[in-house]
């Protein structure tokens, strides 16, 4: 973005672990940035870089020309566009990055079409370390002119952006790729609980297997989080268990098998159980019970 004031301004609501790397890369690409969140000092990163703070989110709504969320889930998602849509302006766009239901977006099409406003469902995938290089992939649900419109917003935080269809098919891509995430990172788990029981290192079992057919993102990114699982969540057991309750839901919906959703799930209720739903996923790993 060369000239700042050629960008639209953009309000964002969503501050978590992804949402505020993608927010401050969308800052530093020279769009001018407000924000509203329910605890104001998630916001202080922002704030030292520029943006505006917004004192609700309806202000933030009436100020600006593209409006971001990123948030829990499906009844977030609603919620928040009930509050929002009414005080936009007519032409604002309306884009969504969180995982929820294809029906959501389609009810969020239907608010926003009252309004004169328009909306994406736009997931993404690729984690904490993606949202900070901005190497993400957006799923994109919803008409072909809002995206276009959208694309160089997008490009902030995004390497790949692809338009999946219509409203909810970025969800609906979003929960396809999370029920090929889970299994490979019950694989991870079990292969590091394996591994660990046989005393091997964590280190050099990593390059052994580096390159092999078992290795991936997800095995690079866990392996040695699981081999000793602690630390800090970059994406906690809850978040995971609703997404897998979201595609799970789907697949029902569709006719179609839910084996290995009903284990993962299964799987993500105990570790939620032993560790709380606020624990990382490397927490898939851990003991299920305590060495004497």
């Amino acid at each position: 973005m060369t000239a700042a004031s050629a960008a639209p301004t953009v309000g964002w609501i969503g501050l978590g672990h992804i949402g505020l790397p993608m927010a401050q890369r969308v800052a530093g690409a020279g769009f001018a940035l407000h924000t509203w969140a329910r605890r104001p000092a998630a916001a202080a990163p922002l704030l030292r870089a520029g943006a505006h703070w917004c004192d609700d989110a309806a202000a933030l709504a009436a100020a600006c020309d593209i409006v971001c969320t990123c948030v829990g889930g499906p009844a977030d998602v609603i919620a928040l566009h009930r509050r929002l849509l009414p005080a936009a302006r007519p032409g604002t766009l309306f884009i969504d990055c969180s995982t929820a239901a294809p029906a959501t977006a389609v009810e969020s099409a239907r608010l926003a079409s009252n309004v004169g406003a328009q909306c994406l469902d736009a997931p993404v995938t690729g984690g904490v370390a993606g949202a900070q290089r901005g190497t993400l992939t957006s799923f994109v649900g919803g008409p072909a002119e809002a995206l276009a419109r959208a694309q160089p917003l997008l490009a902030a935080y995004s390497q790949r952006v692809v338009h999946a269809g219509a409203a909810g098919a970025g969800y609906r891509l979003k929960l396809i790729n999370q029920t090929l995430m889970v299994g490979s990172l019950l694989a991870v788990a079990d292969a590091a609980m394996l591994a660990r029981a046989a005393g091997l290192d964590a280190a050099a079992l990593k390059a052994a297997l580096a390159g092999g057919s078992g290795a991936s993102a997800l095995f690079d990114g866990y392996w040695l989080r699981m081999m000793a699982p602690e630390g800090p969540a970059s994406f906690s057991l809850g978040l995971l268990r609703k997404d897998l309750g979201l595609a799970r839901d789907e697949a029902q919906s569709l006719g179609t098998p839910t084996r290995l959703l009903d284990a993962a799930l299964a799987a993500v209720d105990a570790a939620c159980r032993r560790h709380g739903p606020e624990a990382g996923l490397q927490m898939l790993a851990a003991p299920t019970e305590t060495t004497p």
